[in-house]
């Protein structure tokens, strides 16, 4: 939820099936350890985490600094002016840093990537960043990954990194055209 001036609330997505579950609350846990891992290392192309908002002794709100738009919707809007190298790099600079940390990110698309006013590419979505070997309970975006997967690997950033790629190098080939 959008509040105004630089900063996000990122609430709990309440999906059918985890909402009567435990699932829910280990989900926002889950993701603010890693953020908070992540705040202890910094990456310019990783979101800036600011902190969590804490009601009766529970996160009902991840703190996060607020960019304009997503890739998705960058392109979507003008494709113009963007370098899609400079994009790539920054994206696989992020993934490359997750990495040597142990963490895969499992859901790189163009909705969890975002812009901002420079065109710099920041990654976001660390709700199912795991270290490697780690047990899944929510990867990737249908329609995104190849297959369903289970634990955290390395190799589900690469390929979604190669099809991010090849998604960012076709929207360019079809404004050359134009």
């Amino acid at each position: 939820m959008p509040v105004g001036g630089s900063v996000f609330l990122k609430g709990p997505k309440l999906q059918k099936d985890l909402i009567s579950t435990v699932l829910l609350p280990r989900l926002i846990l889950q993701e603010v350890q890693i953020l908070e891992l992540l705040r202890r290392n910094p990456h310019p192309h990783i979101i800036h985490y600011h902190g969590c908002l804490i009601r009766r002794g529970l996160i009902v709100s991840i703190v996060l600094y607020r960019y304009p738009m997503t890739l998705k919707e960058r392109l979507e809007s003008d494709m113009r002016g963007f370098n899609v190298e400079r994009c790539i790099s920054e994206i696989k600079s992020a993934a490359k840093h997750l990495h040597s940390l142990g963490l895969a990110h499992n859901d790189l698309t163009p909705m969890n990537i975002m812009i901002d006013e420079n065109d710099t590419s920041v990654v976001i979505d660390f709700g199912s960043c795991q270290p490697f070997g780690c047990d899944l309970i929510t990867a990737g975006t249908p329609g995104r990954i190849d297959e369903d997967f289970t634990h955290s690997a390395q190799d589900h950033d690469e390929v979604a990194l190669h099809k991010l790629q090849t998604w960012l190098e076709m929207r360019r080939s079809s404004i050359i055209k134009e």
